[in-house]
């Protein structure tokens, strides 16, 4: 990892005094919902890549490219503004990323090709790894004091809109008229409803003057200062949550639908209903435990459900690949929950959007990077084959971590 940075000085984090309409609780709320949607509109694509692949006439390797660019864009804000709402303010960040976002989705929307796509899913990177860290950063603004339920959000908002966005797309682009429309257009109705509410949202930094030049300037992720090794320790645990979630995500659909014969696109989404949807349930059941225990739990889930998986596809069993979805998705839950959770907690507040989006940068370097080498597999190997060499390489990263949890403990 490379060397920590060092932490700029930022204002205390204080409420502001100005009436707004929404409570604190109101806020924490509402920044819950706006992660939720955000991941929603994220896993919205993922059955209507069947479709595009059919129409445009393009390769398993170009379908995890128009995925990956997703997760370069996501990067990209990461790295280049994962801190600015700790020197700019929360609102207006919210703010940019989700009229950012309303534009990624009508391009995505009225996309007349492959390359289009990708425009839309770059620019939908952007939008959503502006809005991770502001939105992590504002849940912890606005929890209740010693509650730790802003990584119980976080997390359960981030699983749920995975999993809630998959199956609302797989149900439209199987059952409603025009297929690869009217997803988006339902999701930019409810972002244009956040973003009046965002409009009305206490601001929790007190800002004061900051110089142009300064905002201008790239706000790096950062790792908490004096925190280096223990940070690098913990982060194997997104290594393992997000390689499963980046397998899921991009190929998952595909590897479904394969094995049944009927409704292909709605049974393709379900993949990755179950993985996210079992992940939020069981963030939910585990809310009161400590990040340590939930990993230690996760890892055996994880093999369990992976081992699972690859045999479904051995077998050519789609109740196989179900059922070890759904130990899978316990497993991704758990080890998502757990894993930020105890990341998160060696923040300062003044480090919280930059410790965030060192947390999100690391995750999405996992799924981004699982997703290009599972369809480079596939195209050599055969989507099959990918899928049960991938299912290993993700059990060995459960091992690093339930490893580097426990040395980090």
């Amino acid at each position: 990892m490379s060397p920590e940075p060092t932490p700029t000085t930022s204002p205390p984090i204080t409420e502001t005094p100005h009436p707004r309409l929404f409570s604190s609780g109101g806020a924490f709320a509402l920044a819950g919902l706006v992660l939720a949607v955000f991941l929603m509109a994220s896993t919205a694509p993922s059955p209507m890549y069947a479709v595009y692949q059919r129409e445009w006439e393009f390769s398993s390797t170009v379908l995890t490219v128009v995925f990956a660019v997703y997760m370069i864009g996501i990067l990209a804000a990461l790295l280049l503004f994962g801190s600015l709402s700790d020197h700019l303010g929360r609102r207006p960040v919210l703010l940019g990323s989700l009229v950012l976002e309303i534009g990624s989705l009508l391009v995505l929307a009225f996309a007349p090709g492959v390359g289009w796509l990708c425009a839309g899913r770059i620019l939908q990177g952007l939008a959503t790894g502006a809005v991770t860290s502001a939105v992590s950063a504002t849940l912890l603004d606005f929890q209740p004091p010693r509650s730790g339920r802003g990584p119980l959000v976080n997390g359960i908002a981030a699983s749920a809109g995975m999993a809630v966005g998959s199956a609302m797309a797989g149900a439209l682009v199987q059952f409603a008229p025009a297929p690869t429309e009217l997803s988006y257009l339902v999701l930019i109705a409810a972002l244009v409803v956040l973003f009046l509410g965002v409009l009305a949202m206490p601001e929790p930094v007190a800002r004061g003057r900051v110089e142009l030049k300064r905002l201008l300037r790239p706000q790096r992720p950062i790792v908490p200062e004096g925190r280096g090794r223990t940070f690098t320790l913990l982060a194997t645990t997104m290594l393992a949550a997000w390689t499963v979630g980046g397998m899921f995500m991009s190929l998952g659909p595909s590897v479904a639908s394969g094995l049944v014969e009927s409704n292909q696109h709605f049974v393709g989404g379900l993949t990755v209903t179950v993985l996210a949807g079992v992940g939020s349930i069981g963030q939910v059941l585990a809310s009161g435990w400590h990040g340590t225990r939930a990993v230690r739990l996760a890892v055996p889930l994880l093999l369990l459900g992976l081992a699972a998986v690859a045999t479904a596809v051995i077998l050519g069993s789609a109740v196989l690949l179900f059922g070890g979805s759904i130990v899978l998705g316990a497993g991704w839950g758990l080890m998502f929950m757990g894993g930020f959770r105890m990341l998160s907690a060696l923040a300062k507040p003044e480090q919280r959007a930059g410790t965030s989006a060192m947390i999100y940068v690391i995750a999405y370097l996992s799924a981004g990077g699982s997703s290009i080498l599972l369809g480079y597999l596939t195209t050599l190997f055969g989507l099959h084959n990918a899928t049960i060499v991938f299912a290993v390489a993700a059990g060995v990263f459960a091992v690093l971590a339930w490893i580097g949890s426990g040395r980090a403990r």
